[in-house]
């Protein structure tokens, strides 16, 4: 008696089992199906030596490389690009400050611009 009881139980386990991995299978493949894209939109560059250019009429430019082995890219700084110093935003004026320093730009893929630097 002693015996079938831990064969019934083992069974009971086994089927447990199988039927949690077949539903987690099922939950993954309707994931990777939805045919959801994820579309970017923005990049960001990390600098260390941020190298960029800034006019009165807070219109320039940023020169950087995206990995050391890339090219180097220019994207538009133009006054519609807020700063951000600590996460409080600042005035894009003071983005002179950083040249030569750290700095983190994210632009839009698509135009080129400047959205943001973060220091």
């Amino acid at each position: 008696m002693k015996k079938n009881i831990q064969v019934f139980l083992t069974l009971i386990s086994l089927i447990i089992t199988t039927q949690v991995s077949a539903l987690s299978s099922i939950a993954n493949e309707k994931m990777f199906d939805s045919g959801l894209k994820i579309l970017k939109t923005h990049n960001t560059i990390s600098s260390v030596s941020l190298r960029m250019h800034l006019d009165n009429d807070l219109h320039g430019f940023v020169d950087s490389k995206l990995c050391s082995f890339c090219k180097n890219i220019r994207i538009t700084i133009t006054p519609e690009t807020t700063a951000y110093e600590n996460n409080v935003k600042v005035p894009l004026k003071q983005a002179i400050n950083r040249i030569g320093r750290h700095a983190t730009v994210t632009y839009e893929l698509k135009t080129k611009n400047v959205s943001s630097i973060r220091w």
